[in-house]
């Protein structure tokens, strides 16, 4: 099926080899994917790399206030609401046709604990009251760049005011050799947060290929051991960016 709409093309794709399995493209680009039969199943590989960073970040049966800009194919709010159904979950997406073209097709149910709020991210966090989230996640894409309200200064100084003592900013960009768009937010984030870190697909992070660079930063130590275990296996597995080498993007 596809439909017209403001951020582009939307289109979803059977997968031929899951009966569940939906692909969302906009303008050609995924854009996110789901199983509707298990929502526990992430296909694309920085998806199930967040996954798998999820699995440290936010413990399983522990309660959590988890803010996602950018909803796509709302996969990653169903994964954590299928296996933390005690996180409160808030996804703001731009597009009112992305979300009702989820809540038809995807199976997308807001509830008590799954808001779903049509607006700009970065005016939401704006908005927010100090230390209202453990977790915030950006994975918002105008085609492949990050949009440039949400790769500032200023917006990165608002995401480390709206997180509470010890939480943590997991942000998703797309970026090739030399990584000057990389390089840029890990300066950003240096200067907002104590710790930052990156990992993502190996021969992404080690300048082989273009790709996801996933950051995580926050005001306290971050779990680097655990989480260099937990996303180095499965089926994408993934590396830790060592501190100097990220030192050296800036």
């Amino acid at each position: 099926m596809r439909v017209e709409s403001g951020v582009g093309t939307l289109e979803l794709q059977p997968d031929r080899g899951r009966p569940g399995g939906r692909l969302l493209l906009i303008d050609g680009l995924a854009h996110g994917y789901v199983d509707l039969d298990d929502p526990t199943h992430l296909e694309l590989d920085y998806v199930a790399r967040i996954g798998a960073a999820l699995e440290v970040l936010v413990p399983r049966g522990d309660p959590a206030d988890v803010l996602h800009l950018g909803g796509g194919a709302f996969s990653l709010p169903r994964y954590l609401a299928s296996t933390r159904p005690q996180v409160h979950q808030t996804v703001v997406e731009r597009s009112g046709a992305v979300i009702r073209l989820a809540e038809k097709h995807l199976r997308l149910r807001r509830g008590e604990r799954l808001s779903v709020l049509q607006a700009d991210g970065a005016a939401i966090v704006r908005r927010s009251a100090d230390d209202a989230f453990d977790l915030v996640l950006g994975d918002a894409f105008v085609g492949t760049e990050t949009p440039p309200a949400m790769a500032t200064d200023a917006f990165a100084g608002q995401v480390a005011r709206v997180l509470r003592p010890g939480g943590r900013y997991l942000l998703n960009v797309v970026d090739q050799p030399p990584w000057p768009f990389a390089a840029r937010q890990a300066g950003v984030l240096r200067d907002a947060f104590a710790h930052v870190l990156a990992f993502g697909g190996r021969d992404v992070v080690r300048g082989r290929h273009a790709g996801n660079v996933l950051f995580l930063a926050s005001d306290r130590p971050l779990p680097a051991d655990a989480l260099a275990r937990r996303i180095a296996g499965g089926a994408h597995p993934a590396e830790l960016v060592p501190a100097e080498r990220l030192a050296g993007w800036g």
